[in-house]
């Protein structure tokens, strides 16, 4: 059973599903997810030339690209403008899924500022820096230098916001982290909401997110609405989040810079990121 605050909008999923209806070739794989960092991207942050070949092929083709990553949707904008990707993105490991076509909320695992309040107190009071992001726009209260400056190297420009306990958005991720105080959250006194997890737990940051959320189960939720079985669909990814949609996949790839035991549990695995290593792959299975 879906969690209440799962959220699919089949009106903008049926859209999408009729306006990119095309017969597949002879590839008996219609679905494609792909990872971004370390996957799609060499190690400069950047795609080739050949792999942006391969996914434009592949969509003529017919075939479903769904790009899958941890990153929120501001972070993908340069690279969906340089693959000119008119498709589907699960962002933020599966908390929110847009067409990028015309940048429409497909699915969402989602919570409420309401569900997090305490935790955002505790951060005011302590002077703790906090960002709450949504499906299209991260928001904080304030910021320091170091924090705009992290900011800047991850591509993210953060909306100002005097108030976050107001916004009337859903929220995908909460994220609290200050350099200047290493470790200074990790005996916080408060409880958890239960539909709530702690994504990563590091000493300088920390994430939460809706409880069921991952790749895999926003990329089942594609996958039922188009019709496409389980074993038609194939997976690409280089680390441990990526593990679930590789395993999942009928067809689990693993890049050839991925961990030993992520490779382990792939079906086959290509070459690296720095060698057009999704172009391999497409080469060998999809075309």
């Amino acid at each position: 059973m879906i969690d209440t605050d799962v959220h699919i909008h089949k009106e903008e999923l049926l859209g999408f599903c009729l306006s990119k209806f095309k017969k597949v070739g002879d590839s008996m794989y219609k679905f494609v997810a792909i990872d971004l960092d370390g996957t799609l991207l060499n190690r400069d942050g950047n795609i080739s030339e050949k792999n942006i070949q391969a996914i434009q092929k592949a969509q003529n083709l017919g075939i479903h690209i769904v790009l899958a990553t941890g990153r929120y949707f501001m972070q993908t904008k340069r690279i969906i403008d340089q693959l000119d990707f008119k498709g589907i993105l699960v962002s933020n490991d599966g908390t929110a899924t847009i067409n990028t076509a015309n940048q429409a909320l497909i699915g969402e695992y989602s919570f409420s500022v309401e569900d997090i309040a305490s935790l955002i107190h505790y951060c005011r009071r302590h002077h703790i820096h906090f960002s709450l992001c949504t499906a299209f726009d991260v928001y904080v209260e304030w910021m320091e230098d170091v924090h705009e400056q992290q900011y800047q190297v991850y591509e993210i420009t953060p909306t100002l916001h005097l108030d976050v306990l107001t916004l009337q958005e859903k929220i995908m991720k909460c994220t609290i982290g200050d350099l200047n105080k290493v470790g200074g959250w990790q005996e916080i006194p408060l409880a958890i909401p239960e539909r709530l997890r702690r994504r990563i737990d590091l000493e300088f940051h920390r994430e939460y997110v809706h409880a069921q959320s991952n790749k895999t189960k926003a990329l089942i939720h594609l996958l039922d609405s188009l019709d496409i079985k389980q074993s038609e669909m194939m997976a690409i990814g280089d680390y441990y989040n990526d593990l679930d949609m590789i395993e999942f996949a009928g067809l689990g790839i693993a890049m050839g810079n991925a961990p030993d035991e992520i490779k382990a549990m792939a079906n086959d695995v290509t070459l690296s990121n720095d060698e057009d290593g999704v172009f391999h792959a497409f080469s060998k299975y999809l075309f």
